[in-house]
C-alpha cells in the first residue's frame, strides 16, 4: 500500500518504481555495479541491466569501466538525475509525515525495534 500511494503521488516526475527505486541505490552508492543494484533490488542481473539501459537512453544515468574489476561496468549519476532526486526526496519526505502523523514517538520508536527484530529473524 505505501509504495502504491508513494506510485501515485510521484506519477507526475515520469519514472517507474523500479527506475526510482534504482536511482536511490546509485545516489546512495555512486558507481556500484549492475550485479549489485540487482541483488540489493531482489531482482535479476538481467531486469536490472535493462532498467539502467533505459535509465541510460534517458539520460539518468551513466555507465563507466569499473575501477577494481575491467569487466565489470559502474554506474553513476548525471546531472539530470539531480532534479529529480530532490523531487522525489520531497514526495517521500511528505508522504512519510503524512502516513505517520498520528504516530508518537514511543509508537515510532517501537515499531522501528519490531522492523529491527524482523530483520535479524529473516537474516
Amino acid at each position: 500500500m505505501l509504495r502504491n500511494d508513494f506510485d501515485r503521488s510521484v506519477a507526475d516526475v515520469g519514472v517507474t518504481r523500479s527506475q526510482w527505486a534504482l536511482i536511490a541505490v546509485v545516489s546512495r552508492m555512486p558507481g556500484t555495479t549492475q550485479r549489485k543494484i540487482a541483488e540489493l533490488l531482489e531482482m535479476s542481473e538481467a531486469s536490472a541491466g535493462r532498467l539502467i539501459d533505459r535509465l541510460c537512453a534517458d539520460g539518468y544515468l551513466k555507465r563507466t569501466e569499473a575501477d577494481n574489476d575491467r569487466r565489470a561496468r559502474a554506474v553513476h549519476l548525471t546531472e539530470k538525475s539531480t532534479p529529480m532526486l530532490e523531487r522525489l526526496g520531497e514526495y517521500a519526505r511528505e508522504n512519510e509525515k503524512r502516513v505517520f502523523r498520528d504516530f508518537s514517538e514511543g509508537d515510532l520508536a517501537e515499531f522501528a525495534r519490531l522492523l529491527e527484530k524482523l530483520r535479524r529473524n529473516l537474516a
